[in-house]
């Protein structure tokens, strides 16, 4: 067995575009990686933390999750959004992406990064991002 027989899980997320005579747009969307984690500390620590700290106390459904954070930290979303996508610079034209655009794609980057749920992955990865946070 190698490392390179792993799949790095991914998901084809088909986006409507509102439109008329636009195809449809097939984005691979993917979980995020340690790098990611880094730059949206980076750019992000206070709301990293404070995502972090609400989920730690309660499980929130994606979708509600993704919600809750794209109304609160629209910033912070849509670079999640860009990580998942790996296209980390086009975090701000997601931001000009319709609401239920970023929920549903943001709701699916979580899915793949804590395929758990996000309480229980956070108990495996709080000494982490607790050490991110730091920084």
């Amino acid at each position: 067995m190698s490392l390179l027989d792993l799949v790095i899980p991914s998901k084809k997320v088909v986006i409507t575009q509102a439109f008329e005579g636009k195809p449809e747009v097939a984005l691979q969307v993917f979980g995020l990686t340690t790098d990611d984690f880094v730059l949206l500390a980076d750019k992000y620590s206070g709301i990293l933390a404070a995502i972090f700290l609400r989920n730690s106390k309660e499980e929130l459904a994606e979708v509600e999750n993704s919600g809750l954070i794209m109304r609160e930290f629209p910033g912070f979303g849509a670079a999640c959004i860009a990580c998942g996508c790996k296209q980390p610079d086009a975090a701000e034209y997601v931001r000009g992406l319709p609401l239920i655009m970023q929920v549903e794609l943001l709701s699916e980057v979580f899915a793949l990064t804590f395929p758990d749920g996000l309480k229980k992955s956070l108990e495996k990865l709080a000494p982490t991002i607790a050490h991110l946070l730091r920084k």
